[in-house]
């Protein structure tokens, strides 16, 4: 199947195909078949998303702080706190935002923790397959031992 990437155009260099491996293989995947995974830096990669996950939290926490300090600020010399009282509208404003604030870091925790859990469990995947061959492979009698 030809593509508008396989033909060179004119006054271009080499042309880009599009769905072809290289007759060389490429990839550095090893033998064709052979897949090699790295179940370390699978678990490297998952467990700092889980740090980054607790650093995203002390930062929610230290902004919550920030925002209820600038919302006491505005509304320290002010009856009531509410606007009709003579309180800063931008207090309320922040406090929306902070709520706002809140939802979207939670739902970044959320995809950290997805993602982490689902790399820890790929790693899973790949060990217990790994573990599965070597197995397999010990099993096979042979006439020549």
């Amino acid at each position: 199947m030809s593509t508008p990437f396989d033909t060179p155009r004119p006054g271009r260099g080499a042309a880009t195909r599009l769905n072809s491996v290289p007759a060389e293989g490429g990839g550095g995947g090893g033998a064709a078949g052979t897949t090699k995974v790295d179940t370390q830096r699978l678990d490297g990669a998952a467990n700092a998303l889980v740090e980054l996950r607790g650093d995203t939290g002390n930062a929610d926490n230290a902004a919550d702080e920030d925002t209820l300090g600038a919302v006491r600020g505005l509304n320290r010399h002010t009856a009531g706190g509410l606007a009709e009282a003579g309180s800063w509208a931008t207090a309320g404003s922040l406090m929306t935002m902070d709520v706002r604030w809140g939802e979207q870091v939670m739902n970044l925790k959320r995809m950290l923790q997805d993602i982490s859990d689902k790399l820890h469990t790929t790693t899973g995947h790949y060990t217990r397959t790994e573990q599965e061959e070597r197995n397999r492979q010990t099993a096979i009698s042979t006439p020549f031992g």
